[in-house]
């Protein structure tokens, strides 16, 4: 029976922190409260954070058909040991999440083998080609598909992303768009800045981000749908998820800690574990990007986890495929580079791993009484190292190893039952 006490938890809810105890009994919240006193297995917290455990609304899982690169398990794996509750998957895998059958045999999957509340999103167009939109009127019926998303690769077609989002206002589903005009594209590997000029490498210039939002957004003021802009990078992006914002659009965007973290300026040595798209920009774009989030501009951070085998990252940059990990160490690289530097606070972090992703998505994001438990303990007291030995994903494509971090997991509740990584 999943019934225990939680004592003198630091909680973070309805935007303030709280040092309360917390009753759990049958893996419902039955008590937020002082001095509750009860005859169960008791966990003194002394103090540590307790929230919502996380939801990332853009992880790539890699199942099925490259499972070589992450599975289901290994990737919700590494979720729950980020403190992560909820996982929304991409479209991009082999077969492509298109149509139902895969998207059934894709379920069954999670229910075997997944150790977090997993969803996924269906492609826009099928295989990700964009000549042709999938069954949306039926694909969204299913629990599971939380949206739409050709993420990997932008809907080229303005014909085809008018239709697709005609057709997602008539479902009420959502668009969760990964914007790159290929007609900007160079080949290019890193940012079309100063150290690919320095290091003559060809670039990803801006533009091919911010086009492609800029014309979806001008279809949002018509058709009036759910529209997300994927991982944000660029200072034209903010300004323009802005002012869609403040015209009272129904849009949301996402920024990814690395592009809240690095800059291009943090590239060593050409490594390919620093190359991800879209790519780490400037400072200029890494400043709008924190003043986006700090000002409610963008209310999610999603971590593009993206893992690839070793031998295949493990290339010249310009050759290494787009992508690295991160959802088991978000938190903690947020902490300690943002919270710990004064730059964003604490609050504004968690809201935007919680209750942001859950509004958007229109999960369930809050801690309340009567709710299934689904909480994460951390001790922000706590450092370590982040080591190769203790990732849980197949892959360790992460410019982040060998980082000093603050802000420990000690312990996973998902759907009631407690996964204790730390003894409390």
């Amino acid at each position: 029976m999943n019934n225990y006490l939680l004592k003198n938890a630091n909680l973070y809810r309805n935007q303030k922190f709280q040092i309360v105890d917390i009753l759990i009994e049958d893996g419902v919240i039955t008590e937020i409260a002082q001095n509750i006193e009860k005859n169960i297995p008791t966990y003194d917290l002394k103090g540590k954070m307790v929230s919502h455990n996380f939801i990332d609304m853009h992880v790539h899982l890699r199942e099925p058909g490259f499972e070589y690169k992450e599975t289901i398990a290994s990737g919700s794996l590494s979720a729950l040991y980020g403190g992560y509750g909820t996982v929304v998957a991409m479209a991009n895998t082999q077969p492509c999440m298109d149509d139902l059958d895969t998207i059934h045999d894709f379920q069954k999957r999670v229910e075997k083998d997944a150790h977090v509340n997993v969803y996924t999103y269906s492609a826009i167009t099928t295989d990700l080609k964009g000549k042709e939109l999938v069954d949306m009127a039926h694909i969204v019926e299913e629990d599971i598909v939380l949206g739409f998303s050709d993420d990997g690769k932008g809907v080229q077609s303005d014909e085809m992303m008018d239709l697709a989002m005609q057709l997602a206002s008539n479902i009420d589903s959502i668009i969760v768009a990964h914007c790159e005009d290929e007609s900007e594209l160079q080949g290019g590997c890193i940012h079309d800045g100063l150290y690919a000029k320095k290091h003559h490498l060809v670039g990803i210039n801006s533009a091919s981000e911010y086009k492609q939002v800029a014309r979806d957004l001008e279809l949002v003021r018509h058709y009036h749908n759910r529209y997300h802009v994927c991982h944000i990078s660029t200072l034209e992006t903010v300004e323009l998820l802005r002012q869609a914002k403040k015209d009272g659009l129904p849009v949301s965007g996402e920024a990814s800690p690395h592009h809240l973290i690095l800059t291009e300026e943090n590239i060593r040595d050409c490594h390919p574990n620093y190359k991800m798209n879209p790519p780490l920009r400037s400072k200029e774009d890494h400043q709008a990007l924190i003043r986006g989030l700090n000002d409610q501009t963008i209310k999610v951070i999603a971590t593009d986890h993206a893992p690839h085998a070793r031998e295949e990252k493990n290339r010249p940059i310009q050759d290494a495929p787009f992508g690295i990990i991160g959802i088991q160490h978000a938190f903690p690289l947020l902490y300690t580079y943002l919270v710990q530097k004064n730059l964003v606070k604490l609050e504004t972090i968690l809201d935007a791993l919680t209750t942001g992703p859950a509004h958007v998505l229109r999960l369930k994001g809050t801690v309340e009484v009567g709710a299934i438990a689904n909480l994460c303990i951390f001790d922000l007291e706590k450092s370590f190292v982040i080591e190769e030995k203790d990732i849980r994903s197949k892959s360790i494509n992460t410019p982040f190893l060998g980082v000093t971090c603050q802000g420990k997991l000690v312990a996973n509740i998902i759907n009631g039952k407690m996964i204790e990584m730390e003894e409390m």
